[in-house]
């Protein structure tokens, strides 16, 4: 007797649960339908695009590392050599108009300078000091004779020239106006296309892209110093701006 009860007990506890999951389940379907469209049917209802915005200018300031190194027996005097020669380089930058707040330090090292003989020990035979200067060339005429002038001053290292813009926002906005004109006229010819009607922007972001155009790097360069100023061309910076673009679209 006692287990025909238990068996009803089980079937009838059995039963009150399924009711209750038939009870959540007719609650939770109509919320789904309620809610509108899932997010994979959102994305589906969209078009992206990706419009990019290329202005041209032309740079206005250089920027150039200038290096000297000095090679001595002792530290102190290839440190000495090194400052004298510096001294000598920093009063032509200042007789070509080159501001001090326009010249930065940008490494000073030393050294010891190894000799490694078979079957012995290595040992010093003397030290390098290295000495460079970062320049910022407002008068873009003036970079070919400053490379000669610091050459024959002692500067024996140029490390590469920079050539950029002083302010670049004028040439960003309009790269950017290009970008979203571009990108909207990507989503116009899609919907022609398609044979659909674009709704509203629904999302909109930046990628900047744009750099500054490098001259190659060199390390005393052939024709400095003695040889006249070598020619040195600026170019032309390419300021690039791309946007990513989403429409909804409309049935």
């Amino acid at each position: 007797m006692l287990r025909v009860v238990s068996i009803i007990l089980a079937a009838i506890t059995v039963l009150l649960v399924a009711a209750v999951l038939t009870v959540e389940l007719a609650m939770v379907v109509p919320a789904v339908k309620a809610g509108g469209p899932s997010g994979a049917e959102e994305a589906e209802r969209a078009i992206s695009v990706t419009g990019e915005g290329r202005v041209y200018a032309k740079p206005d300031i250089a920027q150039i590392i200038i290096g000297v190194e000095s090679r001595a027996k002792t530290a102190k005097e290839a440190a000495r050599q090194n400052s004298d020669d510096m001294d000598e380089m920093m009063a032509v930058l200042e007789e070509m108009g080159i501001a001090k707040e326009d010249i930065q330090t940008v490494d000073y090292s030393i050294r010891a300078e190894m000799y490694y003989p078979e079957d012995e020990p290595p040992r010093v035979v003397g030290y390098v000091v290295n000495n460079a200067v970062q320049v910022k060339v407002r008068d873009l005429d003036l970079v070919g004779e400053l490379l000669d002038q610091v050459t024959e001053a002692g500067a024996n290292n140029i490390y590469g020239i920079t050539f950029t813009i002083e302010d670049p926002r004028p040439f960003q906005e309009q790269a950017r106006e290009m970008a979203v004109a571009d990108g909207h006229s990507k989503a116009e010819q899609l919907a022609e296309a398609a044979d659909i009607r674009l709704g509203a922007l629904i999302s909109l972001s930046e990628y900047m892209v744009g750099g500054p155009v490098y001259v190659e790097r060199a390390a005393v360069a052939e024709g400095i110093g003695g040889g006249g100023a070598p020619p040195i061309s600026p170019g032309q910076l390419e300021i690039v701006v791309q946007v990513g673009m989403s429409y909804e679209i409309v049935q």
